[in-house]
């Protein structure tokens, strides 16, 4: 069986965005990018394993799969064509960060000092 994956330009634009802020949040270190690119990779191999389990969404007909401890997840849409899987990344989440132009009623909480 043949797999390939196709990056869309927003899922390229988010992972890199990722990656900065990966490296910023960990005082800019290389090693935390290295870890949560490997745990990327793992997602997707994941993915090529299991195409068919994380469900479709009934809405927007793309699947989605959590990876890093929750933190991440990605969205995507498998065809399956005989014996070739294409699997089309389109969109990339850290949930560390607000995540606006999905949820834009999120919020990051604040506190004042009285």
């Amino acid at each position: 069986m043949s797999t390939k994956f196709y990056f869309s330009e927003n899922y390229r634009q988010v992972l890199s965005e990722i990656e900065d802020f990966v490296f910023e949040s960990a005082n800019n270190s290389n090693i935390a990018v290295e870890k949560f690119l490997e745990a990327h990779d793992e997602a997707l191999e994941f993915v090529v394993q299991n195409p068919n389990t994380p469900s479709v969404h009934p809405q927007t007909g793309d699947q989605s799969w959590i990876f890093g401890d929750g933190r991440y997840r990605i969205f995507f849409k498998v065809i399956i064509d005989g014996k070739n899987i294409k699997i089309y990344l389109t969109h990339i989440m850290d949930n560390r960060r607000a995540n606006l132009d999905i949820y834009p009623a999120n919020s990051l909480p604040t506190y004042e000092i009285e």
